[in-house]
């Protein structure tokens, strides 16, 4: 009946980017080691690429001991991830951090799925505003984030793709945009 979750900080800048901070919108900021253990999985170690963010811990725990999961939580349940390791439960994870002071700042929100990040910079507090700025980061060519693809055409679909994304999840979350 036992179940251990054990996850972990963020990384942090060590130079790359330029940068030598914790808090940024690239993979070394945001991506961090989760891990899920029940005994119903007989020890069978299972290692997944789905998407997953921190917020779907709770409704996890919930579902796992048998408890209801309330709809107002953002998150949802990685169980079927723990029976079967290929599963997605979603789509992207997303992460968010803002970057300037004042009038001028922007809150960059970034969309990870299981190849791309996409990040559109808008207006604090205004995110169905049109993007100031645009990224885009394949990892599979590109896993150091060293070259942003957002103006490429040849990206043009995989763009339309993320920022169709990022629109859904805006409408779909407007308390999380609440100043």
């Amino acid at each position: 009946d036992t179940i251990v979750v054990l996850w972990g900080d963020h990384g942090w800048h060590f130079g790359d980017h330029g940068l030598w901070c914790k808090h940024t919108n690239y993979e070394q900021a945001t991506r961090s080691p989760l891990i899920i253990a029940r005994r119903a999985t007989g020890g069978k170690e299972q290692k997944s690429a789905s998407p997953v963010e921190f917020v779907d811990i709770y409704p996890t725990l919930c579902d796992l001991a048998g408890l209801p999961i309330s709809p107002q939580l953002q998150g949802i349940s990685l169980a079927p991830i723990l029976d079967d390791a290929s599963v997605k439960v979603k789509e992207f994870a997303v992460s968010q951090y803002p970057r300037g002071q004042g009038p001028s700042e922007l809150m960059g929100y970034a969309f990870r799925d299981g190849r791309y990040r996409y990040v559109e910079w808008v207006p604090k507090g205004q995110p169905n505003a049109e993007p100031k700025a645009t990224e885009l980061y394949d990892y599979e060519t590109d896993p150091l984030e060293r070259k942003n693809l957002a103006s490429d055409p040849a990206q043009a679909e995989v763009l339309a793709k993320m920022k169709k994304m990022a629109r859904e999840f805006h409408e779909r979350n407007p308390i999380l945009h609440k100043s």
